[in-house]
């Protein structure tokens, strides 16, 4: 009995050194570690992302699964992922991962894609104007992946005027050329411009009169 005394002792007080020596950690069962690449972190729509969580690690055993939360509505599972945002926005994405005890951890980034630019077109009638003839301009032909054009906004190119509307006329007194632009913008309020000729036929209205 005195010798299952002492062993107890014994153990007892190795247990409370270690214990106080902090070396009980190295026997205590550690969560893994997420760890993940992302390339590109941000871009223009629509933008394809690879995720590689294979940097993820366990200390007491293997990752046996990797789900990633890939911040639109979308999942996809395993080591290394492609997605495609096809939107402009934020997104915040989640690795968790699993090590064979069961335990998990979680690593979160955020992706920044940026909107597209809408696409600006128009046409006008008739081909070559004479001065006083009324000129139709269409803009109705551009377009945006980022949803509806919004703002249309005209300038004709002789210094007074200026039109808004997806469709606008406009006439020209005086025999020459003039640079029209159509500056659209949709609903994300991104922009761009078109620039285009008018060769307007004749002199002003009264000349030859």
């Amino acid at each position: 009995m005195r010798k299952v005394g002492v062993v107890s002792i014994v153990v007892l007080a190795l247990a409370v050194l270690l214990t106080l020596t902090g070396c009980t950690d190295r026997f205590q069962p550690k969560a893994p570690r997420a760890l993940f690449a992302v390339k590109p972190a941000e871009g223009i729509a629509p933008l394809v992302v690879t995720f590689d969580g294979s940097l993820s690690f366990a200390e007491n055993g293997k990752i046996k699964e990797y789900v990633w939360d890939l911040g639109d509505g979308s999942q996809s599972v395993g080591p290394i992922v492609s997605h495609t945002y096809t939107r402009g926005g934020t997104y915040r994405v989640t690795l968790e991962v699993f090590g064979t005890d069961g335990r998990s951890a979680r690593r979160t980034t955020e992706v920044v894609v940026r909107h597209p630019n809408p696409t600006a077109s128009f046409t006008f009638s008739p081909g070559r104007p004479a001065t006083g003839e009324r000129v139709h301009f269409d803009g109705t032909a551009s377009e945006s992946p980022n949803g509806k054009i919004v703002d249309y906004r005209w300038s004709f190119g002789d210094g007074n005027w200026s039109g808004e509307g997806s469709k606008v006329q406009h006439m020209y007194w005086a025999g020459r050329t003039y640079t029209v632009t159509l500056t659209v913008t949709d609903e994300a309020d991104q922009k761009d411009s078109i620039t285009k000729t008018v060769e307007i036929v004749g002199g002003t209205p009264c000349q030859g009169a």
